[in-house]
């Protein structure tokens, strides 16, 4: 059970953080304990310590930021920042000074200091005038009865954990999760690396280095050798890489502050020997600091091709994630429960909603141990998230086909999947691709007398595909080759189960996308004793994985085969026959979106007259434009749709619209022309294409032009019908040099819908670069 100064931690969290609050204690004692030698500022290296010593615990705190209430963690992060910062400049300003005095004692008597001496001066009362700040900052500290309070929590922490002592093994396997994409960020540095003038990156990576040390000082107690060879690397790389970046203020620092002394001391006819003399010793100091900066980066370099040479980071990494095998060993004997039940998922491909809503359907079903047939990544836009997902619950997986395609980066692929490979790739972290590549391509499981082989194709070819209605000989020599009495595989994404020859075949479908025209997730639930299969469908929010998948980039086809429940091949096969010539298929289209907007929208009546209004304008304006029948027909379907949104409400509906076109399944549109028709809809109100926008930007320069067109005369139209009574009877727009005219023939008093093109006309004014000027021409009704 969880307590209450926890935050919903579960058995295996309160276990990390009984850990967690034993390393933030050891900090917060050592913290306490420097206050009074920086309070009598006798010795510098106080002020040193107790700076990193607040660091260590910024570090430590987000490791165990789920162990803590939020309001006490922001509080108590806030307060250490505070520490850190006031105790922060004094310390630079120390290190500063011992610096110059150490050049000082460098110079022969015979050359000249006077420069330097104004440089040391200067940084002493400096230094002299912080010390008031060190003192308020230290009583607030006090004040503010930070240390007590978290070292009151964890002493609770610990006092409530049902065991004396922390699991060593549960606790390693989180310390992994947090240690790697710490490398990571390190790592991603690299190519700066034999870049000698990349300052601000060098700045950059000595932060991301020294965040490394930090979070693997926290776990180091939990390894035999406490990482010391990996601390103290990552140290030495630290420390090169301040000392660069202290040179580096020097740099900058030493001409500035000659200017001043300039502004100073006007240089004058007698003072002018003088002055020389001075910036004499200030330029050769500026020497010396740039003779070290290039020793410094030489040492840098040449410890990271060491390094490198010697495979040592990734040999950290799999230090650190040696515990794989101690999960799996605990969820084998899981297994040896008879009456344990099993959740059998497959085909993921990165759907995290999916995902989700099967795991909780199957903790509610009282499904305690899952297995996973591979295809885990690929297609979907949440590598890290699912796979973080099936550590956290402890699922035993293989890997699967398109698992290997991400994982190989030398491999090319073409075609619709190319997106995917190269997404996947570019997204995937090093600490999730370690844990992938752990999977072994099958697992044999012995279950209350009965052997379970699992894998992702068969057991001939993890490319083979298994469907309900394959021949049953084949079953038969698969279940020959395989001498098993279960057989769970995916790939194919068909749910099925079927008896040949006393061997049960499974497959439990895909979970993150189904290819049989149910767009719910599949998964399978198998009990042993007495043995039976189920197969199982859940509803999840598809449209939110859809509209991340748009976030990413990736295609339209991609957001329609989760949508729609099938294959990204079939989706491409329904695009190209949909294509057609569109003289042919623009009336089917039109009639489509009639049906559809009736569905949603109350106010065909203005559905229809902006249909007729931008229709007009297109034509009218054919000659400037240059667009032809193709454009015209997504116009005609964007005006009839601009408004669906408002059965969502008036707030953000042009947005609403948007998100409806590209998600009804019932529009007969190509992916493609889903995404141009809902870009216009979207833009027929509030601002303009940017290209910041996910559903915008990954068109082609092209379609963006046309898009933007197609928009503007859409919000002219919308505004000539701003009071949906169908005043303007019929529109004519043309054009000159400078402007465009635009005559609107109408029955009443056209107030709002002026009011309406003087607000709407600036997308119009920009895409066509010139100025509207609307006329209006009142005709009487017919008596």
């Amino acid at each position: 059970m969880v307590n209450s100064f926890t935050t919903g931690c579960t058995q295996i969290d309160m276990n990390y953080c009984h850990f967690g609050a034993e390393v933030l204690i050891k900090l917060l004692q050592t913290i306490e304990s420097q206050v009074d030698g920086v309070e009598k500022s006798d010795d510098i290296e106080y002020i040193h310590k107790m700076r990193v010593t607040s660091r260590r615990i910024r570090a430590a705190m987000p490791l165990f930021k789920e162990c803590f209430s939020k309001k006490s963690y922001r509080k108590w992060l806030n307060e250490i920042k505070k520490v850190t910062k006031f105790l922060g400049n004094a310390r630079d300003i120390d290190v500063q000074i011992l610096v110059i005095k150490d050049f000082i004692a460098q110079l022969q008597p015979t050359e000249s200091k006077t420069g330097i001496e104004f440089l040391l001066e200067r940084h002493i009362k400096q230094r002299s005038s912080l010390q008031p700040n060190i003192i308020r900052g230290l009583r607030e500290l006090s004040k503010s009865k930070v240390l007590e309070q978290m070292t009151s929590n964890c002493n609770q922490i610990i006092e409530a954990s049902t065991k004396p002592s922390f699991d060593l093994y549960a606790v390693r396997e989180r310390a992994f999760w947090q240690i790697s994409p710490k490398l990571d960020d390190f790592l991603s540095m690299e190519d700066y690396v034999h870049q000698e003038n990349a300052i601000l990156k060098h700045h950059e990576m000595r932060i991301r280095a020294k965040w490394l040390r930090y979070t693997m000082e926290s776990f180091a107690g939990l390894y035999p050798d406490e990482l010391s060879e990996e601390i103290n690397a990552t140290k030495n790389f630290q420390d090169t890489l301040g000392e660069m970046h202290d040179c580096d203020v020097w740099i900058e620092r030493i001409p500035l502050f000659m200017e001043e002394l300039k502004k100073e001391i006007p240089i004058t006819q007698e003072n002018k020997k003088a002055v020389a003399e001075r910036n004499k010793g200030l330029v050769k100091f500026l020497d010396d600091i740039k003779k070290k900066r290039k020793k410094y980066y030489t040492s840098f370099v040449s410890f990271w091709d060491e390094k490198k040479k010697a495979n040592a980071f990734e040999e950290l990494r799999k230090k650190a994630s040696a515990d794989f095998i101690v999960a799996e060993q605990r969820i084998k004997a899981e297994l040896e429960n008879p009456f344990v039940r099993i959740g059998v998922i497959s085909d993921i491909h990165a759907n995290l909603n999916a995902l989700d809503a099967v795991m909780k359907d199957a903790e509610h079903r009282g499904i305690t141990v899952f297995l996973n047939a591979g295809d885990t990544i690929g297609l979907g836009v949440h590598p890290n998230e699912v796979l973080q997902t099936l550590y956290s619950k402890n699922v035993l997986s293989v890997i699967g086909n398109f698992d290997l395609e991400v994982l190989d980066r030398n491999s090319i692929k073409k075609g619709p999947k190319k997106f995917s490979l190269e997404y996947g790739r570019k997204i995937l972290s090093k600490a999730y691709e370690t844990y992938l590549r752990t999977f072994p391509s099958r697992r044999e499981f012995d279950i209350a007398h009965k052997k379970l082989l699992i894998l992702h194709g068969t057991p001939e070819s993890i490319e083979e595909h298994l469907y309900h209605n394959t021949p049953d000989d084949r079953f038969q020599e698969l279940a020959k080759m395989a001498n098993a009495d279960v057989i769970v595989s995916g790939h194919t994404h068909d749910q099925f189960t079927k008896e040949v020859g006393g061997c049960f075949f499974i497959s439990p479908g895909s979970v993150g996308r189904p290819g049989d025209g149910n767009p719910q997730a599949a998964y399978t639930s198998i009990t042993i004793n007495p043995f039976s299969v189920e197969s199982i469908r859940v509803s999840y929010k598809v449209e939110k994985e859809a509209n991340a998948i748009r976030k990413s980039g990736a295609p339209e086809s991609y957001a329609q085969m989760l949508l729609k429940g099938i294959s990204l091949g079939r989706i491409i096969s329904e695009d190209r026959i949909r294509k057609g010539d569109m003289e042919e298929k623009c009336p089917l289209m039109v009639q489509n979106s009639l049906e559809v907007a009736g569905k949603y929208c109350h106010d065909l009546r203005h559905a229809k007259q902006v249909r007729k209004l931008a229709l007009e304008l297109f034509d009218s304006l054919k000659k400037i434009h240059a667009l032809g029948n193709r454009e015209r027909c997504w116009l005609e379907c964007s005006a009839i749709l601009h408004d669906i949104g408002l059965t969502k409400g008036t707030n953000g509906h042009n947005k609403n619209s948007m998100k409806l076109i590209l998600n009804d399944t019932e529009f007969q549109f190509t992916s493609i022309e889903r995404r141009i028709i809902a870009n216009i809809a979207r833009y027929h109100n509030k601002c303009g294409p940017k290209n910041n926008h996910y559903n915008f930007a990954p068109l082609s320069r092209q379609l963006k032009h046309k898009v933007t067109i197609l928009a503007s005369i859409l919000r002219l139209a919308d505004g000539l019908d701003f009071s949906h009574r169908s005043i303007v009877q019929k529109v004519e727009a043309d054009a000159s040099i400078e402007s465009i005219k635009i005559e609107g023939v109408v029955n009443l008093n056209p107030i709002l819908e002026e009011y309406a093109i003087n607000k709407k006309k600036d997308l119009f004014e920009k895409s066509f670069k010139k100025r509207v000027v609307l006329t209006w021409k009142l005709i009487q009704p017919a008596q």
